[in-house]
C-alpha cells in the first residue's frame, strides 16, 4: 500500500447549523485506476459536554456523492446525514475520536474532492490517502479503544469501513473480550458490528440480554477469541459499510479485508437507484479527467449536467469560449451561412442546422466537440453601417444532451461514455440545459 497524501489538520470547525466546512475541503489525486483508501480521524462532543443544547456533528461528501444514502439510520438525525457509518455524531461519540476508512475504486485518474459538512464545532484530526492493489489484503492488528470511559449500554462508535464500487470479497474480524468478573468490574468488554446499518446479532445471547446486539460479548468469550466473516454476497449496493462500536475495552486481534474488481454486488445494476449512483460516479470521474486534460468546457458542462439544479449557460462575445469557437474551422461555415442569407436580403433570420452536411455545425476542437454536441440553431441580426459593412449580432444555440445516434465514433471513440450518459439522461442523472453563445462580427 502506497501513501499518496497525509495531513494533520488539528482543526476545529467554526460553528453553525449544518454548514459546509470549506477550510477542511481536500483534493485527492488518483494517478492510476484501481483501489484507493481515504483514512479520516475526527471527533465530536455531545451537548452536555459543551454545556449546550446541541451536539457536534460531521459528515462527508465525496465527489458530490453523499455518503450513507442506503444505510439503516442509527439515530434521529438521518435526514441530515449525521448518523451513518461515514459520519461523526456527538450524541453517540461523547467527545471520542472515530476513524473512517473510505475504500473506493477509481475507474480513471483525476482529482477527487472530499467535502465536509458540520453542525456546531466538531474536530478534524487528520486525513491520509493511499493506493493499493486489488490482490493486497488490508489488515489491522491488536487494536484497543483509546478511551474506555463514559460508555453506555449502546456502545461508542469506534471505526467504520466504507466501500464504494465493487464489494469486498471477504472481510474477517477476529476479536477477544473479558468478562466483568475477569476485570473485577460490573461490566465486561463488548463489540458491536453493523453491516449497512444493520446490527449483526449475537445469536448465543438470551433474547432479553443486552448483549444480543454485541456480536463479541466478554461475558461469553471470557478472554477467548471469536471470528466474524462477511462474504461479498452480504453486500448489495454501490456503497456498503461496516461499522464497529465498543463497550469498555475489547481487543480486535486481527482484521483482514480482501478486495475484488467485480461489480456482482450490484446485481447487474437492476435497481434504478444503484444504476443512478454508478452512472453519477462514473461521469464525475470523467469530468475530473477532462479537467486534468485541460478540456475546460467538457468538464464544466458535464458537472453542470449532473448537478442537482443545472443552469442554462450564456457566453458573451468576449468569453474564452466564443474566442475558441472563432478559431475553429467550423466557424467559417457559420459565417458563410449568414452571409448567404444577408446577400438574399434577410437581415434578421434563423438557421436551423443539421439538415444537410452544409449546415451541420460540429466543431473540430476536442474540447468543443465533446462539450457542444452540435449547434442546433443560429439566429442573427445584421445592421448595415455607412461603409457598406454589416455589423452582425450572432446567437449560437445548443442543448446539452447525449444521443448515441449522433456521435461519429470514428472521429472520437467515446462510445462507452456516450451510452452511459444516454442512460444517465433516461434515469435523471444527467439533465439537459441550454447553451447560448453570443458573438459579434463585422463583414
Amino acid at each position: 500500500m502506497k501513501k499518496l497524501f497525509a495531513k494533520a489538520f488539528n482543526l476545529t470547525a467554526p460553528g453553525g447549523d449544518n454548514y459546509e466546512w470549506k477550510e477542511a475541503e481536500t483534493s485527492l489525486l488518483c494517478v492510476e485506476r484501481g483501489w484507493h483508501l481515504i483514512k479520516i480521524i475526527a471527533s465530536a462532543k455531545n451537548a452536555k459536554q459543551k454545556d449546550s443544547t446541541d451536539d457536534d456533528d460531521l459528515r462527508m461528501v465525496l465527489n458530490d456523492y453523499e455518503l450513507g444514502k442506503y444505510e439503516i439510520p442509527q439515530g434521529k438525525e438521518h435526514y441530515k446525514g449525521f448518523d451513518n457509518a461515514a459520519s461523526w455524531n456527538g450524541a453517540t461519540l461523547k467527545g471520542n475520536s472515530k476513524i473512517v476508512y473510505i475504500f473506493f475504486y477509481a475507474t480513471q485518474v483525476g482529482d477527487n474532492q472530499l467535502q465536509f459538512y458540520a453542525d456546531r464545532k466538531p474536530h478534524l484530526d487528520s486525513i491520509e490517502f493511499y493506493r493499493f492493489g486489488t490482490n493486497e489484503t488490508f489488515s489491522l492488528n491488536d487494536l484497543k479503544p483509546d478511551n474506555a470511559n463514559d460508555v453506555d449500554r449502546s456502545g461508542i462508535p469506534w471505526m467504520s469501513f466504507i466501500f464504494i464500487g465493487p464489494a469486498p470479497r471477504n472481510l474477517e474480524i477476529i476479536a477477544s473480550a473479558q468478562s466483568g468478573k475477569q476485570k473485577s468490574s460490573t461490566d465486561g468488554d463488548n463489540l458491536k458490528v453493523l453491516v449497512n446499518g444493520r446490527i449483526i446479532q449475537n445469536e448465543k445471547a438470551p433474547t432479553a440480554d443486552k448483549y444480543k446486539n454485541f456480536y463479541f460479548s466478554g461475558d461469553q468469550l471470557q478472554r477467548s477469541t471469536k471470528t466474524l466473516t462477511t462474504k461479498g454476497e452480504s453486500f448489495a449496493s454501490l456503497e456498503n459499510s461496516i461499522e464497529i462500536w465498543y463497550d469498555q475495552n475489547p481487543t480486535i486481534q486481527q482484521m483482514n479485508i480482501e478486495f475484488s474488481e467485480n461489480y456482482s454486488n450490484l446485481s447487474e445494476l437492476s435497481d434504478a437507484s444503484f444504476q443512478k449512483d454508478f452512472i453519477y460516479l462514473s461521469l464525475q470521474s470523467f469530468s475530473n479527467i477532462m479537467q486534468i486534460a485541460k478540456m475546460k468546457y467538457t468538464a464544466e458542462f458535464m458537472r453542470n449536467a449532473i448537478s442537482r439544479n443545472p443552469k442554462n449557460l450564456v457566453f458573451g462575445n468576449r468569453s474564452k469560449l466564443a474566442q475558441l469557437i472563432k478559431k475553429d474551422s467550423e466557424y467559417k461555415k457559420i459565417i458563410t451561412l449568414i452571409k448567404e442569407k444577408i446577400k438574399n436580403g434577410l437581415l434578421i433570420d434563423e438557421i436551423f442546422t443539421g439538415n444537410t452536411p452544409e449546415n451541420t455545425i460540429i466543431f473540430n476542437s476536442w474540447d468543443l466537440y465533446s462539450a457542444i454536441h452540435g449547434i442546433k440553431k443560429i439566429s442573427y441580426t445584421a445592421n448595415k453601417d455607412g461603409n457598406s459593412h454589416y455589423k452582425v449580432d450572432i446567437n449560437l444555440y445548443d442543448i446539452y444532451d447525449f444521443d448515441p445516434n449522433n456521435i461519429d465514433y470514428s472521429v472520437n471513440p467515446i462510445e462507452e461514455l456516450v451510452v452511459l450518459a444516454d442512460q444517465g439522461e433516461s434515469l435523471g442523472v444527467i439533465k439537459n440545459f441550454e447553451i447560448l453563445i453570443k458573438i459579434h462580427e463585422t463583414f
